[in-house]
This record gives C-alpha cells, structure tokens and sequence, in this order.
C-alpha cells in the first residue's frame, strides 16, 4: 500500500557527477566518454541507492488492453463469500451515498485502508444507529495491526479487526506515530463500536456494486495506482499515467450510468482531487482494482 503523501512519494534522485581535483577525476571522465559512446547517453538518474532510474513515463504499463481484468483474490479471500444483493426497479443515473464523513488526510502513512474501512465506512455506520459524535478513529486501527511500522494492511485484516475488536472513538486514541499503540481504554472502548459481518463484492459485475450502494453500503476498494493520481487535482481520474505506485484502499460512494464512472472518496485532504473525491471509468476500473468488500 502506499503512503499518500503527494510529495513524499516521489523518488529521490541524484544526477551523476564529477570529482574535479582528486584521485576520483580519471575514473569520473573515462566513465563520462564511455557514456557518450552510447546511444542516447549522457546523464545518468540514479535514486538514493545508486541504482538507475527511467526518467520516462511508463505508459505502456497502463495500456488498457494489456492490462489483466480483475479483482485479483487471495486464497484467504476466495473462501469468502460474495454478498449478492437484486437492483431495485426504478434504479437512478446518478447516485451517491449521504452522510459521509468529510475526508481526512492520511498523510505519509501507508493508512488507506484504516481511513477507508475505519475512518469513512465506521463513523457513517456508527452515526446512523445514533451515535451522532462518534468518529471511528484510523489511528487505532492502524496502529493495532502495522506492528509499529509504517506498512499497508489488507482490507481483509482490517475487515476481521473491526469484527473482533472494533474502532475506538477518536477522543480515545488519534496518536498519529506508527508505533504507539492503543491502551486498555481504547481498546474497551472500541468493542462498543464492531461490525457484525463483511463479504466480498464481485467487482466484475457492475449491477452487483450499484445495488449495494442503493442499499446504503460504501465499498471498500484497493486500486492499483500511479503517479498521477497521487497529484490528481481534478475530479475524474482519466486514466493512469507515469510509474506504479503501488495499492490503494479508497471507499466507492457511487455511481454516474452516463458518464459509465465510479466515485471515490480518498484519505488525501479536501485539496486533492476535487473537495476529496474523484471519479473513475468502468474501463480502467475493471483492471485497476483488486479487492472490494463491504460489511454491517
């Protein structure tokens, strides 16, 4: 998973150089027309490790029709079951879920799928059943599961922690180090606020997705991702471009039939995308996301 900070994630880099004056000048200059005698030389980009960088885009990565359908199931995964849900008959163009948390900012830890199972998912679902000052903290359930290190979790894990444990208010545990775990308050305070069950979506079959919608249930999704969409500063995310940067956990809130699209809520801040959410072809989706779940 990745860490959603835009500018923390690119790579650093460091641009060969010469030693001018020392016993390293030879060397630096035999290795410097070396590099003229092939074809397109002349500068090395290498990252903080010394190995090699392409500075071009990978656009053949994301080329659509290359790109394997998903979602992609472990086979932990596989043993769980699809919740199938029938549309309704008079089913909306458009259709996005209410009462969703305003989005909050992961920053640089690899937290996606605490801000969007925990955070967005459980204060919607806590605050319907009338807890109306709850805020499901992503802090303790990212800390409860990334052994004090700062790693991506697995929609599935978490799904199994907020089953068994459950998600402290915010007032009890929003320590944002990655190490510091919760304590015995927060932890009792959190099996007040557990969900009874969750189940795979079928990410393949797009009446499947907008009827849990209808029925009120965000879907938790992991995407794959690249460059430009750690920048997106717009709301449709056309398409991916630039390097791989890893997954993703985000929260599908609905849907656009005309515009053949999904909407998203991120974990980036109001200032990324547009006030927090983007949008995403069914095309692209259908080879960029790799899990989806939903639970209650």
């Amino acid at each position: 998973m990745i860490s959603f900070n835009r500018w923390a994630a690119r790579p650093k880099v460091s641009r060969f150089r010469f030693w001018p004056g020392s016993a390293k000048s030879a060397l630096s200059y035999l290795l410097w027309a070396l590099l003229l005698l092939l074809p397109g030389a002349g500068c090395i980009t290498v990252d903080s490790d010394g190995n090699p960088l392409d500075e071009r885009k990978k656009e053949n990565y994301w080329n659509l029709q290359k790109l394997p359908e998903g979602p992609f199931w472990s086979d932990e995964e596989k043993s769980i079951p699809f919740l199938v849900v029938g549309l309704p008959s008079d089913v909306p163009e458009r259709f996005v879920l209410q009462d969703i948390p305003a989005p909050a900012d992961q920053g640089r830890l690899a937290a996606g799928t605490a801000y969007a199972a925990g955070y967005l998912f459980m204060t919607r679902r806590e605050r319907a059943r009338g807890a109306q000052d709850y805020t499901c903290s992503p802090e303790f359930v990212y800390n409860s599961l990334n052994g004090g290190k700062n790693v991506g979790l697995e929609v599935l894990e978490v799904m199994e922690f907020l089953k068994g444990v459950g998600c402290a208010d915010r007032s009890h545990f929003s320590a944002a180090e990655p190490f510091m775990r919760p304590g015995p308050e927060a932890i009792a305070e959190a099996s007040k606020h557990i969900i009874s069950g969750y189940a795979r979506v079928d990410l393949a079959r797009p009446t499947h997705i907008m009827a849990n919608l209808l029925q009120g249930r965000p879907i938790i999704v992991t995407l794959q991702v690249s460059q430009n969409f750690l920048n997106l500063d717009e709301f449709e995310w056309k398409k991916p471009e630039g390097l791989p940067m890893g997954r993703h956990t985000v929260a599908l809130i609905g849907y656009d039939r005309t515009e053949e699209t999904w909407i998203f809520q991120n974990s980036a801040g109001e200032e990324w995308g547009h006030n927090g959410r983007f949008s995403l072809h069914r095309q692209w989706f259908s080879r960029l996301a790799t899990q989806g779940y939903v639970a209650w």
